[in-house]
């Protein structure tokens, strides 16, 4: 599972593993695919499906949530302030090294003491928290046990979903919250709707149900807990464009939880409003609680058929009890203004991308809100459709999405290719320090400004909204000296959900350009693959003469006659700074914060684990002593009597003053119980081996002993000396008797007194059995001689007449002399 995909909601996060065999949602511990978007401060840190049942609302104030909409805002910004409203915790400024607006931070109490922590931290654990559910999944598939062989298995490579609207600060801040907690395999942060449109289009695309002559149009609807998303993607084989993408990250489902809930407080009122000791609605305890309330009434009233849902709150406030019915027509009257807000979007989409509804292939809706039955209803009529689609998961496509995208991005992964063209929805701008001349005199290389704004001279559209992402941009300049270039959301961008008084300024760069004459300087500006906008490059150009060629005679000139000139690049440097970034010192500050909170973890874990440890073993051994049918027959009276009032003792002072005690202390009471009670637990489960080993050894003595009588006589074993022969029997004969001897002398013991011989006794007489005669009975056969076939004879060629000699003897050659 090292390939994975994140959605980050609101309320519920989502992790999906990319495999060969597709993708798959991951089951937590409790075999659940949604784990609650919260962290809780106490003692230690507890995260997800730990922070279940009365927690968030008895431990308000050390349960943290909604990070996802506080996470890269300054502390005054008017969308965090809106925000803070809502959460029941204490939300404080906290200051960057680098100057700048403050941003938002969580004040806990952990471990015993206060602890301020910035949002993006909070965020980072939650995405570290997932990474270990995947990890464990991965440990329990293929067995790897121990906490810390289990954190090496957290995916190394991840993709994680954001909204669309996020700005660049906010995007530098969740990959600032994951290289906090040590997640650094991020290779993409992508668009929930986008994600959406990818699991749609791969599977489709299996399915050969697009063409490149009619691409089809599809509109995507996602309302979750918090934001609204209306997308109309294009789809192509093998391909997917996103043309139009517009929102109101203000209308979600907790939006119609609150509707609920501040109905149910002015019930509430109106019935005891004599008996009251003030406005439930300021009270942040009460509140959740209605909310709560709220939120199973709106699931409850989902469903088409419902007319009504009961609702009971007990000890609700004052110690009174609240009881009442909302109808399902209350229920949408109470909603009305929010479902008025739905057709915005859609309107705006349709205009965008230059269709119609009738131009749609299907209208496919995601996210949990849209499961209410009037949403659906009212989206139908704006549509003017018979009905929307739901083919996919409403809680799980984004999270698929985004696995899908890990894995065609991972190098771990080899998959088809498959094209995202991206939608750039927030307009960004350029700008520099000086007014002189025209734009196009000073060489901009951009398009024209988006939705015909009228900007400065000295400040152009470099990325316009629509713009598919990554791309780089440049712009050329004349200058000298030091001079600044700043990015900032174009003024267009308030028109396309950026909210009014949130912070324009994405960064500002100070070039550091020659001295003297001004000269051409070239600046590349990035979007990256996640949307946020850096420094490409900046360079000076410098116009030199062409070097002479090898031929000296003859000038190199151009068609007109004149020198040919080429064009020296220096790359040039800058400094740079972004409103709302953490350096990389202040990041290492908070690292080293997160280590040691997760060592108080690991030891909270670990005492907890001791603790019950030490509790199940009062309380089985008391049990199983006292029986005698368990432990009880292998124990004397006084050993019981010891047992039983040391085990008394241990667990009066577990509930009376060891309830807070450290692990070394549990591991002590656990030994000095274990003194006692482990020789019965010795004596019980010798006994309880005892016949299995000894029938084992039986075997391996027959087995032998078989042999032994089968091999003599045997032409198959003449290689076998005689004296091993003798050697087998006499080990066979001696194990054997050994045997008997010891089961003679263990049936006259009790069962309350130390054993005879051990199983390990045994185990050990039958491999000394093993090593000897197996060798001897698996002993190979030697293997025949080798004979060497003779060659067949050579025919004797004829004899050579010897030379005549008149005067030498026989053989001596006649030497002639040559003319």
């Amino acid at each position: 599972m090292s390939v994975v995909g994140l959605d980050l909601g609101l309320q519920n996060s989502v992790i999906a593993a990319a495999g060969r065999g597709g993708v798959d949602v991951i089951l937590n511990g409790n075999s659940n695919r949604l784990n609650p978007t919260m962290v809780n401060f106490d003692e230690s840190r507890k995260m997800g499906e730990q922070v279940s049942g009365s927690t968030p609302v008895s431990k308000f104030k050390t349960t943290i949530k909604y990070m996802k909409r506080l996470v890269g805002l300054a502390f005054d910004d008017p969308r965090a302030k809106k925000e803070m409203e809502k959460v029941p915790y204490q939300c404080v400024p906290i200051t960057h090294a680098s100057g700048g607006p403050p941003s938002i931070a969580v004040k806990v109490f952990f471990n015993g003491e206060d602890k301020i922590l910035p949002v993006e931290q909070v965020l980072g654990m939650m995405v570290h928290h997932m990474g270990m559910v995947a990890a464990k999944k991965a440990a329990e598939e293929s067995g790897i046990r121990g906490a810390d062989n289990i954190k090496k298995l957290i995916p190394q490579d991840w993709v994680i979903a954001i909204p669309p609207y996020y700005t660049d600060a906010q995007r530098r801040a969740v990959l600032s919250g994951c290289e906090i907690v040590g997640i650094t395999g991020v290779q993409r942060l992508m668009h929930e709707n986008t994600a959406t449109a990818l699991a749609y289009g791969i599977f489709k695309d299996i399915r050969k149900e697009f063409t490149k002559e009619n691409p089809t149009n599809v509109m995507f609807i996602d309302m979750g807990a918090s934001a609204y998303t209306v997308t109309i993607a294009v789809f192509e084989p093998g391909k997917l464009i996103i043309k139009s993408a517009n929102f109101d990250e203000d209308l979600g489902g907790r939006d119609f939880d609150q509707a609920i809930a501040n109905w149910l407080a002015d019930k509430f009122s109106e019935k005891f409003k004599n008996k009251l000791s003030g406005d439930p609605k300021t009270k942040p305890k009460v509140m959740l609680k209605l909310l709560d309330a709220a939120e199973k009434a709106k699931k409850t009233l989902s469903p088409q058929g419902v007319k009504e849902a009961s609702i009971n709150l007990e000890c609700l406030m004052d110690d009174l009890d609240f009881n009442v019915m909302l109808s399902s027509s209350e229920y949408e009257a109470l909603c009305t203004p929010l479902l008025a807000k739905l057709e915005g979007p859609v309107q705006k989409c349709l205009e965008e991308a230059k269709l119609t509804s009738k131009d749609l292939a299907a209208v496919e809706i995601v996210g949990g809100s849209t499961r209410i039955g009037f949403v659906k209803k009212k989206l139908m009529e704006i549509l003017n459709v018979n009905n929307l689609s739901t083919t996919m998961n409403a809680d799980e496509s984004v999270a698929r999405g985004a696995a899908l995208q890990s894995a065609i991005l991972s190098p771990r992964f080899k998959v088809l290719p498959y094209d995202i063209e991206e939608f750039q929805p927030l307009p960004i701008k350029l700008e520099w320090d000086e007014e002189k001349g025209t734009p196009a005199e000073k060489g901009v290389e951009v398009e024209g400004d988006a939705d015909g704004a009228e900007l400065p001279a000295n400040s152009v559209t470099m990325f316009p909204r629509g713009l598919n992402f990554p791309v780089v941009r440049r712009v050329t300049l004349r200058r000298a000296g030091e001079f600044s270039v700043t990015s900032s959301y174009d003024p267009s961008a308030l028109n396309h959900g950026l909210q009014p008084g949130a912070t324009m300024d994405i960064a500002s760069w100070v070039i550091k350009a020659s001295p003297g004459a001004e000269k051409k300087v070239r600046v590349n500006v990035k979007q990256d693959i996640n949307g946020i906008v850096t420094m490409s490059s900046a360079q000076m150009l410098e116009e030199i003469d062409e070097e002479e060629g090898d031929n000296k005679d003859e000038e190199m000139k151009d068609e007109a006659g004149e020198k040919k000139k080429k064009t020296k690049k220096t790359n040039l440097e800058w400094i740079v700074t972004r409103p709302l970034e953490w350096t990389k010192d202040e990041i290492n500050k908070f690292f080293e914060m997160e280590v040691a909170m997760g060592n108080q973890d690991r030891v909270v874990q670990e005492t907890s684990d001791m603790r019950n440890e030490l509790e199940s073993y009062i309380y089985d051994m008391r049990d199983k002593i006292m029986s005698e049918s368990h432990l009880g027959s292998y124990s004397n009276q006084q050993e019981k009597d010891a047992f039983n009032k040391k085990n008394e003792e241990v667990e009066n002072w577990l509930y009376a003053d060891g309830f807070d005690a450290t692990k070394s202390t549990y591991a002590s009471k656990l030994e000095e119980l274990k003194k006692l009670g482990g020789p019965i637990e010795y004596r019980a489960a010798e006994a309880e081996a005892r016949p299995s080993a000894i029938s084992a050894l039986q075997q391996n003595v027959e087995k032998f002993k078989k042999w032994l009588a089968d091999a003599q006589g045997n032409d198959s074993f003449a290689h076998i000396l005689d004296e091993e022969f003798s050697k087998c029997h006499a080990k066979c004969d001696e194990v054997s008797g050994w045997m008997y001897d010891k089961l003679d002398e263990q049936s006259s013991l009790p069962p309350h007194v130390d054993p005879a011989f051990t199983v390990a006794d045994v185990n050990a007489k039958s491999k000394e059995l093993t090593n000897l005669c197996g060798p001897i009975m698996h002993k190979p056969k030697p293997k025949p001689p080798k004979v060497e076939a003779k060659p067949a004879e050579e025919e004797k060629a004829p004899e050579e007449p010897a030379p005549m000699d008149t005067e030498g003897g026989e053989g001596d050659k006649m030497e002639v002399d040559e003319a």
